[in-house]
């Protein structure tokens, strides 16, 4: 094969993946709103209801995102999510769209092999996070 068909071939391999993709194309498929949820006229979020039961049965319980997990970053309690990892913070209180978290479920990078989060439950985690990341 000549050179300028692999390139063409790798080209159209990474944009029928989608692994092109940028957060906000992500962001846009999913239908998110990254505004206040008072705002958007959406319930403001509980961790303790809402957003732990996401983060424990989807990243914890499956052994992941725990003591000593990818990253030091351990999702299982709001103060160990609040640490962040070794990388630093991964929740940006009251900006979702900077927030590591919200960026690694976005674009489909967790969990890795899926399943991944759903619209609801990623809108739930970022309305937490723009109403100020409580624990609540």
């Amino acid at each position: 094969m000549s050179k300028n068909v692999v390139i063409f071939l790798l080209l159209l391999t990474v944009f029928v993946c989608g692994c092109g993709k940028s957060f906000d194309e992500y962001a846009i498929e999913l239908g998110l709103a990254f505004d206040s949820p008072d705002t958007g006229n959406r319930p403001i979020p509980s961790f303790k209801t809402d957003v732990s039961p996401i983060l424990t049965n989807n990243c914890a319980l499956t052994g992941c995102h725990v003591a000593n997990g990818p990253d030091d970053v351990d999702l299982r309690t709001y103060e160990t999510l609040q640490m962040g990892g070794e990388h630093g913070p991964i929740v940006l209180v009251g900006n979702a769209k900077e927030s590591e978290l919200v960026e690694e479920i976005v674009k489909r990078k967790m969990p890795p092999d899926g399943p991944y989060l759903d619209a609801d439950q990623i809108q739930l985690i970022i309305d937490w996070i723009n109403a100020g990341a409580k624990d609540n």
